[in-house]
């Protein structure tokens, strides 16, 4: 479930004027504790990758992926399921993405940067997992098609 969590967040992401953005994040749950890592998004891709080298990668190209950190060629397809469908309809909405969404137990709220055209947080509640997602530090640029390809895992440099 802490993954579907994750991918609730990045099915969130929109873009700014540009076709791609990069942007460190913090994860902040409940009890205080954080994670951190990178995020990339270009033309509908995306890569949400943990800092940490006992988490791991999560890549979005056609179907969503999981790559071990600690050992890139163990790869892992994630079975689509009831959330991810419930949220895919939701980011059809884009760009007219409302501030908050409410499904069952989920709420999903969103909070706009002030600086850029761009999240600043996301505050994901349920049941099951209460979490903020902050975006650090993001830039406009080309990425290459490189770093959301799950099986050659392009290294991402910092």
């Amino acid at each position: 479930m802490k993954f579907l969590c994750f991918i609730i967040a990045l099915l969130f992401l929109k873009q700014s004027y540009a076709n791609s953005v990069s942007c460190e994040f913090e994860e902040v749950y409940e009890d205080g504790s954080t994670q951190t890592g990178n995020m990339l998004f270009s033309d509908g891709l995306l890569r949400y990758q943990y800092n940490d080298k006992q988490l791991f990668t999560i890549i979005y190209n056609k179907d969503y992926y999981v790559i071990r950190n600690d050992k890139n060629s163990i790869v892992n397809k994630l079975k689509n399921d009831a959330i991810l469908n419930e949220l895919k309809f939701i980011i059809a909405d884009y760009p007219k993405i409302k501030n908050s969404y409410i499904r069952d137990d989920l709420k999903i709220t969103i909070q706009n940067s002030q600086l850029i055209e761009f999240i600043k947080r996301i505050s994901i509640n349920s049941q099951k997992v209460n979490l903020s997602i902050y975006f650090i530090n993001c830039t406009f640029e080309d990425i290459s098609k490189g770093f959301f390809q799950p099986f050659s895992l392009k290294k991402i440099r910092k």
